[in-house]
């Protein structure tokens, strides 16, 4: 009994209670997805078992395409953003390329941009019909043809390239600054060149960072869904995130074969992962040394200047020219692939801000879903967080841990899909609201979690258990000692959720109705219904806030940095 009344004191309740939740919000939805993949779909629900939904997938023409399709976007985009991410990284933090400080905060604009925005950008730019870069060169050259087509599976890269290469800068940039100069000058003493030392020397060092961002961007990538959607619908590219999104949109809907056809992008997913640890878990990449350093950049030589020509040259790809391309398209009445001053107009502005309430209704559920949501989980990450790497039971914290990386390898689309046949015979599907928080909040809980632990393993346990030496509850420790010292932490957390919370389509897909659309999916709507002037001018909308929001997040509590 004494042993039991030990066992059961305050931090065990919230440890259970922990483990309680997770398991509802990660577990058992990923659960009943599986099961549902086994299962016929009929009118009236699941039916008898059956292996029909995976002999679908793995058979039929467009779901073969789809598979081979999301596993080039997926590779290719980690690839060639990987790359990019990673030069521009080094070019900011080992060299002495000219103009870092400016182009800096220009670099990782796209960041704060959801590419369903550079996606409808790209539509304004190079669609064959209304593209502002083919309507211009055909008139200029007189060319027979539009020498642009957006809507091929080249294009849905092109575009997730562009805003998948700040992840991989932010994830690389760290590796980079923190690296002891004295492992480069090493090779340069030998007579090694400085871009043959990047190669030899600090590429190698720095592969888990690499590899952690070319595997992230390669899940997220195979669960896109905003990107295809459009640019995917006219040139009929499928992806298995758009098949799930189709089969679930008719009626009844095809559950079995989406959930099927979202075990196989899972597959995909978990083979990225898989190969992450297998690379970097036998090796050892030792780059902070015990020994004090000084900062050094290498220095160029002419090369710095094609450096920096690089640099902005992507600037001009992923942000002046698609920026300008929408400013211009909500500023003409009528857009038909060049701007016309007598068309000029702010009839869409007006319309999107004050008329249209659709995107008024889906704005406020924004707002309510990035500061309400964004609060929540920040409350729920901080918890976690401390009861992982704080908590005294051993086992049940690698159990909550293991459990709360779960969603890293589960595509927003299922996790969106999962939520949906789980909980819609439930009163909890009657608040949609709070349903779709619970789904943001389980996709993105290990984003949370990683930035709040990285301000809460640099803090020693010494402070709080001097407070609990002292007679404070384990509560009342968390709020007097744990919580003020990891201030910074929590307040970039809540600006990095606030912002894919914003952004979120995948997971608002399949659970938003009418009421509780939110920005990104109306966004998707607007662009099927409504003439590219409208969806410019409320894409411009989505833009500033964001760029607002984050603006004024950094100056209220001082962050200078954000983390992936």
């Amino acid at each position: 009994a004494s042993r039991l009344a030990g066992w059961l004191n305050a931090e065990s309740a919230v440890m259970i209670g922990a483990l309680a939740l997770v398991v509802a919000l990660a577990v058992v939805p990923v659960l009943v997805f599986f099961e549902t993949s086994f299962r016929e779909s009929t009118e009236t629900g699941p039916g008898g078992l059956t292996l029909r939904n995976y002999l679908i997938t793995l058979t039929h023409p467009i779901m073969l395409g789809a598979i081979w399709n999301t596993l080039v976007i997926a590779l290719a985009s980690a690839v060639i953003s990987g790359t990019l991410g990673t030069a521009l990284a080094w070019f900011h933090a080992r060299t002495d390329m000219p103009g870092r400080r400016w182009l800096e905060p220009m670099t990782l604009m796209p960041f704060f941009l959801p590419s369903l925005v550079g996606a409808i950008a790209w539509w304004a730019l190079a669609s064959p019909r209304v593209g502002m870069l083919n309507t211009f060169l055909v008139n200029a050259l007189g060319l027979s043809a539009p020498p642009f087509d957006i809507y091929t599976l080249w294009g849905i890269i092109w575009v997730l390239v562009l805003f998948d290469t700040p992840y991989m800068y932010l994830f690389t940039i760290g590796s980079f600054n923190r690296m002891d100069p004295a492992l480069e000058e090493s090779a340069r003493v030998c007579g090694t060149g400085v871009f043959r030392t990047a190669l030899r020397v600090t590429l190698p060092l720095s592969i888990p960072a690499i590899l952690s961002g070319v595997v992230i961007i390669f899940v997220t990538s195979a669960g896109v869904i905003g990107v295809p959607l459009v640019l995917g619908g006219p040139g009929r590219v499928h992806t298995l995130s758009t098949q799930i999104y189709t089969r679930m949109g008719t009626f009844p809907p095809d559950a079995g074969v989406a959930a099927a056809a979202g075990s196989v992008l899972m597959l995909i997913t978990a083979a990225g992962l898989w190969v992450q640890r297998k690379i970097i878990a036998p090796r050892s990449f030792v780059t902070v040394t015990g020994k004090g350093y000084r900062p050094y950049r290498m220095s160029l030589g002419r090369w710095r200047y094609l450096a920096f020509g690089v640099n902005f040259l992507y600037i001009f790809l992923a942000v002046i020219l698609p920026t300008g391309a929408l400013i211009l398209a909500s500023l003409n009445r009528t857009w038909l692939g060049n701007f016309r001053w007598e068309q000029l107009s702010l009839r869409h502005w007006h319309f999107v801000l004050f008329e249209f309430d659709y995107t008024i209704r889906a704005t406020k559920n924004s707002l309510i879903l990035g500061l309400g949501g964004g609060f929540l989980s920040i409350i729920l990450c901080t918890f976690l967080s401390i009861l992982i790497y704080r908590g005294a039971r051993g086992r049940a914290k690698a159990v909550l841990d293991y459990i709360c990386t779960l969603p890293v390898g589960v595509p927003g689309i299922v996790m969106g899909m999962a939520f949906l046949i789980t909980w819609i015979r439930t009163p909890l599907y009657a608040l949609p609201m709070l349903l779709l928080i619970l789904g943001y909040m389980t996709r993105y809980l290990p984003y949370g979690i990683r930035t709040i632990s990285s301000v809460l393993l640099s803090v020693s346990p010494e402070l709080e258990e001097s407070s609990r030496v002292c007679g404070a509850s384990f509560f009342r420790t968390l709020w007097r000692v744990t919580v003020p010292l990891l201030q910074s932490g929590i307040f970039a957390a809540y600006l990095l959720l606030f912002i894919v919370f914003m952004r979120e389509l995948p997971v608002s897909a399949l659970l938003a109705n009418e009421a509780s659309t939110p920005m990104a999916l109306a966004l998707y709507i607007v662009g099927e219904n409504e003439g590219l002037g409208v969806v410019s001018a409320f894409a411009l909308v989505q833009i500033t806030l964001l760029l607002g929001a984050t603006y004024l997040f950094r100056r209220l509590w001082g962050l200078e940095k954000l983390s992936v």
